[in-house]
């Protein structure tokens, strides 16, 4: 079925994500990754065999890599000797593309909680990519809840500030407590990243053995979309609900190129097993499609109204068994409420222009 229906919604512009290694300067609450783990930070240059081997059999004519870590601007480890091992990299990338005529974006994600030395080095490799004709951009994620301690915080506002325009992207996780966070309480700095009008991102989270914390229900999700509906509509991906009348899907299949070197299709796929047994479908690290297939199917999707707008989630965050559903589907019920609230707002418009 995902062949008749999701294939065609995929995303032109293939997405690559590649993680040099585990190592991170933050202990985010709903993270998988082993942040102690240095495998990786020695030659970065390894990965470039797996990149090829992706890049060869490239549909696409553009590829994003996402390179991150663990954090590759973790100040422990971001000495300038690693920063001329990112260049050269980036160089490679940039050769193997060219090499099988593929063009190419270079997305460096950082966690921002980085030094002033550090802000320079970064700098630097965005300098001198750019001038060697590598597109690169900078982007990074921000939660309430789960991610930074006090000091943390008040260094990344700091290098928001610092970086201004530079970060193309914020992106935010939907955990519970995040959800809850906005909610009962508000948060003054997401509405000032807003009402800068931040390029601002909800992505799902990936259950893994904290997911009873951090999962939320399919009713505050709902709840959620609402809110964000009425309070926030130029967050994404509310924005592409609202606006466009075809989306394409959430999930990207994007590859994935693991410290350690693994090659995988999806980010929930390369979980330890006690994390992936949490799941109600089988599990093949290299194809999700049982997974797919199996919410194309209980949400029947084929004869949704929505279906061109739907950017359908994350599969893997619906198969979770422990997830407490709604009878129906969180996305038709959330498309139902825009048209409510167009219906509700044209008609207003047209009652104040017959008066």
């Amino acid at each position: 079925m995902r062949e008749f229906l999701i294939d065609p919604k995929r995303d032109p512009e293939q997405e690559y994500t590649i993680h040099l290694f585990e190592f991170c300067n933050l202990r985010c609450a709903f993270c998988w990754q082993n942040h102690e783990d240095t495998i990786g930070t020695e030659n970065v240059m390894d990965k470039l065999p797996s990149v090829e081997k992706f890049i060869s059999k490239e549909l696409m004519q553009k590829v994003t890599f996402n390179v991150m870590g663990g954090e590759v601007f973790a100040p422990a480890i971001y000495t300038k000797k690693l920063n001329e091992g990112y260049k050269l990299f980036a160089k490679g990338i940039k050769k193997i593309c060219d090499h099988y005529n593929k063009g190419c974006v270079i997305n460096w994600v950082s966690n921002l909680v980085t030094t002033p030395q550090g802000n320079e080095q970064i700098r630097d490799l965005i300098n001198w990519s750019r001038s060697e004709g590598i597109e690169t951009r900078l982007t990074t994620s921000y939660d309430p809840r789960g991610r930074f301690n006090k000091k943390d915080f008040e260094i990344f506002k700091s290098n928001v500030e610092y970086w201004g325009d530079e970060v193309t992207c914020f992106s935010c996780l939907l955990t519970k407590p995040n959800i809850k966070f906005y909610l009962e309480e508000g948060d003054e700095y997401f509405d000032y990243l807003y009402n800068q009008g931040k390029y601002i991102y909800f992505d799902y989270y990936m259950p893994d053995e904290n997911a009873k914390y951090q999962m939320p229900s399919d009713e505050l999700l709902l709840k959620f979309f609402k809110h964000c509906v009425d309070k926030y509509p130029n967050v994404h991906p509310v924005r592409d609900w609202i606006f466009n009348k075809k989306n394409f899907a959430s999930c990207r299949v994007s590859k994935l190129i693991l410290a350690d070197g693994t090659l995988c299709q999806c980010g929930n796929l390369v979980q330890d097993e006690k994390s992936l047994s949490q799941y109600k479908s089988p599990i093949k690290r290299r194809d999700n499609s049982i997974i797919e297939n199996s919410f194309l199917e209980k949400y029947n999707c084929a004869s949704c109204e929505f279906l061109d707008r739907c950017t359908l989630g994350c599969f893997m965050n619906h198969d979770y068994r422990y997830k407490e559903e709604l009878n129906e589907c969180v996305y038709k019920l959330t498309h139902r409420y825009i048209e409510d609230v167009r219906v509700q707002r044209n008609y207003i418009a047209t009652w104040y222009k017959s008066t």
